[in-house]
């Protein structure tokens, strides 16, 4: 019976992980296209700007939570298959991605997000806030964009 639960928690965090990133790609290209206007228009930084950089960094954070949920509990992929196999698992392999590319992809987004978020508070001028929110939230958006497995469904039910 403890089993059955699992499999149930597993696929419902599944499908919650895999909707969430639709949640992260949007909020994210929203941040940036602020960010961008901003800097571009040569205007203000004001608070919508940092409203969309913190809604991508908790949005992140969320598919974060849910991702290391999946990783250290419930999905089979990282708790069981790498325990029973006694040999490395193959590079070209869907556990080897799950378990290695994946999770450092998207905590090098995790750790982008959150430095602009930092270094946008600290900017001296709304020029370099945008500037900093530009960079910084491209780079986390393109690492998020790169960590998302593109060939699996991109909803699941």
């Amino acid at each position: 019976m403890p089993c059955a639960r699992i499999f149930i928690m597993y696929r419902w965090l599944l499908i919650t992980h895999s909707a969430w990133r639709w949640v992260v790609v949007v909020a994210g290209l929203m941040a940036l296209l602020r960010a961008a206007a901003i800097l571009s228009a040569g205007k203000d930084w004001n608070p919508n700007g940092a409203r969309l950089l913190r809604l991508f960094s908790i949005s992140l954070d969320i598919q974060v939570l849910m991702g290391a949920a999946l990783y250290l509990s419930v999905s089979p992929l990282t708790t069981v298959v790498p325990s029973t196999t006694g040999e490395r698992l193959p590079a070209d392999s869907q556990a080897y991605y799950f378990t290695v590319i994946h999770p450092i992809i998207m905590v090098a987004a995790f750790i982008a997000v959150h430095i602009a978020g930092v270094l946008v508070r600290r900017g001296r001028s709304d020029v370099a806030r945008a500037r900093r929110a530009l960079i910084f939230c491209g780079l986390a958006w393109l690492l998020v964009l790169a960590g998302i497995p593109w060939w699996r469904p991109w909803m699941r039910m």
